[in-house]
């Protein structure tokens, strides 16, 4: 398959159907519902998104102590609290997930492939169309990620595949600089689009926690012109900041929630975010499939070594 981000987002839907089709999300369902215990999930890159989403379905849907967690801070923080951890990882082969499973924990891999390894529990998604050939990972991400969901919503796939439809934008880029106002609530939305901003090189994102943003964080905006992103969730509070807004931002971009349940609507924002990128890419002729990255990259990708 061509390494295009028109052709990517094409077989976006179609990618997300084959993986639950050809999955054995039984499994994978009843894997996820043993988890009792605190968990930590781990992931790097469009994996960090998948790990993101992971912690908070478990939370929602389990009722335990879960968090997202950096691979490297495995070997800084006290991890004596948790019992088990997720790595989320596509390739399952990385440094990433040896630096996720040092710790004794028990161990599981959220991958499209799996290995023989007694101590991991394998929760394999698989994969018949070919396989994605982009810098960005959009079906790499949201194949685990609507695995998950499908967990949450106790196999209601409709739900999940009406979701993945291209949301219209029409603005002009008047700055490179995006202030992006989210919150835990449309965190796995958020982490995506400044980790795809960050590493296509799209823009520069600053991402608010809204109400820290109260306290401090609104200097930003007056020093500089930045296009505000606001994740709408239509609180009270969501309308007073967005007519406050106005009068700081000459551009905001409003990505609407579209149903009451905070994950769903997680799950809907993220598709909509994936979206709003591949407007701006387009906006200014890049493609998110074949980025030109820094050659520091080829020394730093496959590192692994004291960290």
């Amino acid at each position: 398959m061509e390494k295009d981000m028109k052709t990517n987002f094409d077989f976006l839907k179609e990618r997300v159907v084959d993986s639950l089709d050809n999955t054995d999300l039984e499994f994978i369902r009843n894997e996820l519902s043993k988890l009792d215990e605190p968990t930590l999930f781990s992931g790097v890159g469009g994996s960090s998104v998948v790990s993101e989403f992971g912690a908070k379905v478990i939370n929602a849907k389990n009722g335990i102590i879960s968090i997202n967690s950096e691979p490297r801070d495995f070997l800084y923080r006290n991890n004596d609290t948790f019992r088990n951890v997720v790595a989320c990882s596509y390739s399952g082969n990385n440094y990433e997930v040896e630096l996720s499973f040092l710790k004794g924990l028990r161990k599981y891999l959220l991958s499209n492939n799996s290995f023989d390894d007694s101590d991991v529990t394998y929760l394999k998604y698989n994969t018949t169309i070919d396989k994605e050939r982009s810098f960005i990972s959009l079906g790499a991400t949201l194949i685990p990620v609507s695995i998950l969901i499908n967990y949450y919503l106790n196999g209601q796939d409709s739900l999940i595949l009406d979701c993945i439809e291209e949301s219209p934008f029409n603005f002009d880029l008047e700055s490179d600089v995006y202030e992006i106002f989210s919150g835990y609530d449309t965190s796995t939305a958020s982490k995506y689009l400044e980790s795809t901003m960050v590493e296509s090189g799209i823009g520069i994102p600053i991402v608010h926690d809204k109400y820290s943003y109260c306290h401090g964080r609104s200097t930003l905006g007056i020093n500089y012109n930045g296009i505000a992103i606001y994740y709408n969730r239509n609180t009270e509070f969501d309308r007073m900041m967005l007519e406050e807004l106005k009068h700081y931002y000459s551009r905001i971009v409003i990505i609407d929630s579209k149903f009451e349940d905070q994950i769903l609507n997680d799950y809907q924002m993220l598709i909509q975010s994936m979206y709003l990128t591949k407007y701006i890419a387009e906006k200014k002729s890049k493609d998110l499939s074949k980025v030109e990255y820094s050659p520091i990259v080829k020394k730093l990708y496959k590192y692994n070594g004291q960290i």
